[in-house]
């Protein structure tokens, strides 16, 4: 027979053995269940995806049916002649009589158009800034040369003069030297 000290030491490799495969088990627990999480996600993912495709193929053949319709009606309307010399001019912004000037302009103030155009309103600290110079005396002069040859429109909001570039105001063609 063995002794107790022989099976207290044997019961207590038992019980760490035992804590041993309980920690394994855990760890094969939360390892599966995060693999069981991820094939859900995965899962999820793919029925998104495929949702998002199902989706992009009705609205595609939506598109496709609007883009039909569209052109059965440009044939009819072009057979029929409903289209008018007159109602073509409507659709042109600018008509070809408004286009009598040209203006030619500096390299520099087309640039300062330019920047202006991009801006949608600027003053001559925008200008400044775009351009580098030291005060906003040049920057100033020029956008009121521009406005005085009509091609930028004047606001003064406080103590600020801002300049506008407007298409419809300017019927003229603005015409830049090569550099």
């Amino acid at each position: 027979m063995r002794s107790k000290k022989e099976l207290e030491t044997e019961l207590s490799t038992i019980k760490r053995q035992i804590s041993e495969i309980q920690e394994h088990d855990k760890l094969a627990k939360d390892m599966l269940e995060g693999k069981i999480k991820a094939d859900e996600t995965s899962s999820n993912l793919l029925m998104i995806v495929r949702l998002v495709m199902d989706e992009n193929k009705k609205n595609t053949m939506i598109l496709k049916g609007i883009s039909d319709s569209l052109g059965r009606l440009e044939g009819e309307i072009g057979e029929a002649g409903l289209y008018e010399q007159d109602d073509q001019s409507a659709f042109n912004p600018v008509e070809d009589k408004q286009l009598s000037r040209v203006q030619p302009v500096s390299g520099l103030d087309a640039k300062i158009l330019q920047i202006v155009q991009l801006k949608n309103i600027a003053c001559a600290d925008d200008i400044r800034q775009e351009l580098g110079y030291k005060g906003r005396n040049a920057a100033s002069a020029r956008l009121n040369r521009l406005y005085q040859q009509g091609l930028l429109e004047r606001y003064q909001l406080g103590h600020k003069v801002y300049y506008k570039y407007d298409a419809r105001m300017a019927s003229t063609l603005i015409v830049s030297p090569p550099q």
